[in-house]
């Protein structure tokens, strides 16, 4: 059996996901107002999603169908 490698960034949005859902359900932890959770999350899933969705590589020329306008 192969190993591959770890995918960290799904292992930390599991995380996060993990430890707000353990905030919700404990009812919050001392003095964290739980009306900024909501807009919290969202920012952190709009990082998230930036991060995920920049481009690995830039397109070079020498790559097919790079630049091919027809």
């Amino acid at each position: 059996m192969t190993s591959h490698p770890a995918d960290l960034l799904s292992l930390l949005a599991g995380l996060v996901t993990l430890g707000l859902g353990l905030l919700l359900l404990s009812g919050g932890v001392g003095d964290l107002p739980m009306e900024w959770v909501g807009p919290a999350v969202a920012i952190g899933l709009g990082a998230l999603i930036l991060v995920a969705a920049r481009p690995t590589r830039e397109a070079s020329d020498k790559m097919p169908g790079a630049g091919d306008q027809g």
